[in-house]
């Protein structure tokens, strides 16, 4: 499998998009979207930024910009979690799964978000 993050530079001004990306490994959204989760899984810390002047990058070599990213992709990707949480909890509930587990089951790390 194509490791993504060797493509990738340090600090959000160098992200590269995911239709260069795509071009760059000729596959799919899709198929980018799949690699780069098997390699956030293993622990590579890829991170995104969306918007006209985003993409995909590595950490800043910079500490401070580097942490300042990761807030802003943490952030980023706990919002689309959250929502995707909520648009669940009508289905869990039919489904009788008890919509506080259903948060603990996402959580990896075991410890409890605030809501």
């Amino acid at each position: 499998m194509i490791e993504i993050s060797s493509f990738l530079k340090h600090g959000q001004e160098n992200a590269t998009s995911a239709d260069a990306l795509c071009g760059m490994i000729n596959t799919t959204p899709r198929g980018l979207r799949h690699c780069i989760a098997i390699e956030r899984a293993a622990g590579a810390e890829i991170l995104y930024m969306p918007g006209g002047q985003g993409g995909y990058f590595l950490p800043s070599l910079d500490k401070e910009q580097a942490q300042k990213e990761r807030e802003a992709f943490y952030n980023v990707m706990r919002a689309r979690a959250m929502c995707t949480l909520k648009a669940l909890q009508p289905v869990a509930r039919s489904l009788g799964v008890p919509v506080g587990q259903m948060e603990m089951e996402l959580l990896n790390d075991g410890e409890k978000e605030e809501s």
